[in-house]
């Protein structure tokens, strides 16, 4: 295997031990889980998402995304309503203390990105964005393993 592949893959790792669950001073998101963060995210970017839909963002089976919900509806962070559209769907949506939640996370994780990357040039901050979007957009057409 080329050795740049395996070079990138112990980057992403790298990466993915600063920004997972022990996040800045072991504290990723106050009272979530890493992956409980990720399903109060998708949540957050639409309105009415289905079970499904956010198990299908998260590779996750319904019965997965089911028992996330559920602990996020616990906290208080999401909501079951039934879809507007069609009533035997149940949809989730966040409350407004799962959006305070949400923008908060953001806020301290792009200031913890703004420190690090704040001596680069704005082309080179521009590249760095451009290729994490090549290897999100990667990993979404790859599917879990």
């Amino acid at each position: 295997m080329d050795k740049n592949i395996i070079d990138v893959y112990n980057l992403i790792q790298e990466l993915a031990w600063h920004f997972g669950d022990h996040g800045l001073n072991d504290e990723c998101c106050e009272d979530l889980s890493y992956v409980e963060y990720m399903a109060l995210k998708k949540i957050s970017e639409s309105e009415n998402i289905t079970i499904q839909e956010t198990g299908n963002a998260l590779n996750f089976t319904k019965s997965g995304a089911s028992k996330i919900i559920d602990r996020l509806e616990k906290k208080g962070y999401v909501a079951r309503v039934t879809s507007s559209v069609d009533g035997r769907v149940c949809c989730v949506n966040k409350t407004a203390k799962g959006a305070e939640m949400a923008a908060g996370i953001v806020e301290k994780y792009s200031a913890y990105v703004h420190k690090m990357l704040k001596e680069l040039d704005p082309d080179t901050i521009g590249n760095i964005k451009s290729v994490l979007e090549i290897l999100v957009d990667s990993a979404h057409k790859q599917g879990a393993l």
